[in-house]
């Protein structure tokens, strides 16, 4: 599977959540779902079908609001803005760092290495994309 990055930094092709869909692995879905529930993500248990994710994209509606800012563009994530690290950006940040205290305690230590793979090091993957953005211009 290629690496897939979202917008604001997510790695889509280590989320559980993208896997299952991709695999059409309805027991994974039923244990997202849960996972989903336990940690806060979701408000209840979905089924599967509402669960299911083929990545985030521009076209999609964002839970952090990043795929409508104007300076985006052709850009495929925000490591790759002139901007990067803007307002928006820290505040999605910050959002994951409280995620990744409340999730600590709700999840095993398998199920919290998955997230930490595919949401808890956005700010991480961003830098490095950046890096290498930079350079390069």
């Amino acid at each position: 599977m290629d690496l897939r990055i979202s917008i604001c930094g997510d790695v889509c092709s280590e989320c559980p959540r993208y896997k299952a869909t991709l695999a059409n692995d309805i027991s994974a879905l039923e244990r997202v779902a849960d996972l989903w529930y336990r940690t806060g993500l979701r408000d209840r248990v979905v089924s599967p079908d509402e669960i299911k994710c083929a990545g985030c994209s521009k076209e999609k509606v964002c839970a952090h609001g990043v795929n409508s800012c104007e300076h985006l563009g052709k850009k495929e994530n925000c490591g790759e803005c002139d901007y990067f690290p803007c307002e928006k950006i820290e505040m999605v940040f910050k959002k994951t760092d409280d995620f990744n205290k409340n999730c600590k305690g709700k999840c095993t230590y398998e199920e919290y290495l998955e997230l930490s793979e595919s949401f808890l090091n956005k700010r991480q993957v961003l830098n490095e994309i950046n890096k290498g953005y930079k350079t390069k211009t």
